[in-house]
């Protein structure tokens, strides 16, 4: 059995279909708190309803299971989570429970930049969850994706249908490597099924663009919307004022900082390489 760990989020929904659709049994693990959680199972996948925070939780859910993709994350969640509390100390929770049940092989979802001084905290929190994992005795496969493409898309368009306008964070010019949801499910998907890359740390991404020609493509779509720019002032400002009411956006602002900075782009073709079948899911397919 396959464990997914936040299996009812952006990846895991896509990632669990992949899974059944390969002939593996399937466990999803989730809280069920800021995603809807199923009311009952499908054919091949047993649901579990659980806390990273609980020891006892994260041993019910690795028991019997032969791999474990953690794909949770706490930079979406509101005041009842964070980076810290999910990526970090949920990741590591989990970790000890799947050394423990002698599980073969754990693929942990990253992010590009993750490192001990990384300039946001979800990238340290990051770091510090690949540190457990490659120490764990487990065999692992850590895979740092760009900035979710879809995300993006969705939170700039969020004002479309009450403002009429399309939100660019900063000044939209410093390119950013965006990963989509779609190529990360398809790259796991194939590390579980093939038990290729343990002991590796892979950057994945699909393609590198800039916030204005994100915004350029939902304004295709939407022509009669304006787009609007959040200076850096702006954002700065918001990732400090909008933590008590939206911790989220307080994430976002602080980490739309650091892409308007450069530092989110990488050079996607070394992991590309090493799955040059897998198809390129990017904006124009998202965007139609």
């Amino acid at each position: 059995m396959i464990l997914v760990v936040g299996g009812t989020g952006r990846l895991g929904s896509a990632l669990v279909p992949l899974i059944k659709d390969d002939g593996e049994p399937v466990r999803i693990f989730a809280r069920g708190a800021s995603l809807p959680f199923p009311e009952r199972a499908d054919d091949g996948v047993d649901l579990l309803r659980g806390d990273l925070a609980s020891a006892a939780d994260c041993a019910r859910a690795v028991e019997g299971c032969r791999k474990v993709v953690f794909a949770a994350s706490g930079f979406g969640l509101k005041k009842d989570g964070s980076p810290r509390t999910v990526d970090r100390d949920g990741a590591l929770q989990l970790i000890q429970a799947a050394a423990k049940a002698r599980v073969e092989h754990l693929v942990m979802m990253s992010m590009h930049g993750a490192a001990p001084d990384g300039p946001i905290e979800f990238l340290r929190m990051k770091a510090a969850a690949e540190n457990a994992l490659r120490s764990s005795g487990i065999g692992w496969t850590t895979i740092r994706m760009g900035a979710n493409l879809d995300q993006f898309l969705v939170t700039m368009s969020e004002q479309l249908p009450t403002k009429g306008r399309i939100v660019v964070f900063g000044s939209g010019q410093a390119p950013v490597t965006f990963t989509s949801t779609a190529d990360a499910a398809e790259l796991v998907r194939r590390v579980l099924r093939e038990g290729s890359l343990k002991g590796q740390t892979v950057d994945w991404g699909t393609e590198t663009h800039t916030f204005n020609e994100l915004a350029d493509a939902i304004h295709s779509r939407s022509p009669q919307a304006s787009i609007q720019h959040i200076p850096l002032g702006a954002l700065r400002l918001m990732s400090v004022a909008a933590r008590p009411f939206s911790p989220f956006m307080a994430r976002m602002s602080k980490a739309a900082l650091w892409m308007n900075s450069g530092g989110a782009e990488f050079d996607i073709r070394p992991g590309r390489e090493l799955y040059p079948d897998i198809p390129v899911v990017g904006l124009r397919q998202l965007v139609g």
